[in-house]
């Protein structure tokens, strides 16, 4: 799984260090086999199953500036449970931060599946009050469908932030966020999702070896 998001990394023409992040030896080794650096094991405390990505930016960040008086610009979040994603869209979504200076990250999204104007909360006494309050309609969760805002969902893929952003304001987004939309979701979760994603990995793969031999 880490493989194919450093291969990923490896393969942009904008980003200069690839850096994993982890408190396993046996996976920092595989990360270096393909090419990341591990200049740091994670501590404990930032690698539970509950650990925000926050406090492992923070970390790391602290790291390299603290041991390599290294601080870069921009980080690109590259989760290894998106084995899916396109090279050329993380060299625009950093292009678009580098263009952008007023803007405090870049988030993946894509069309929400359902929308959030017709969900609700439930409490003890199996009470509903709606997620999502609206000034522009009443009752959204009564009106049809194709009229209410599109929402979109935050992909997970990929995220380009300031370092700043995450150093300063303790934020892996800040308040000025652009959202750049993607096709499609490879989160891997279930047996399920790494089925599908192995398919499209083969699809693709089986795509290129035909492309290179019509060349």
């Amino acid at each position: 799984m880490i493989a194919h998001s450093i291969e990923h990394a490896l393969r942009s023409r904008v980003v200069t260090r690839v850096i994993v992040s982890t408190d396993d030896e046996e996976i920092a080794a595989i990360a270096r086999q393909y090419g990341a650096e591990t200049p740091f094991l994670r501590p404990s405390e930032f690698a539970g199953d509950l650990s925000p990505d926050i406090d492992v930016f923070r970390h790391c960040l602290g790291w390299l500036q603290d041991h390599e008086r290294y601080r870069p610009d921009l980080v690109v979040h590259l989760r290894p449970t998106h084995p899916v994603r396109r090279i050329n869209d993380i060299d625009a979504m950093i292009q678009i931060l580098l263009d952008q200076p007023h803007l405090d990250s870049v988030r993946s999204v894509v069309l929400s599946p359902e929308t959030p104007y017709k969900m609700w909360f439930m409490d003890g006494d199996h009470r509903l009050a709606p997620v999502m309050a609206s000034v522009e309609f009443e009752e959204p969760y009564n009106m049809p469908r194709q009229i209410l805002p599109q929402t979109y969902l935050q992909a997970a893929s990929i995220d380009v932030i300031r370092a700043r952003v995450i150093t300063s304001l303790n934020s892996m987004t800040g308040s000025n966020v652009y959202g750049y939309l993607i096709d499609e979701i490879f989160d891997i979760d279930t047996t399920d999702d790494l089925a599908r994603a192995a398919a499209k990995l083969d699809d693709d793969s089986n795509k290129k070896a035909s492309e290179d031999l019509a060349q």
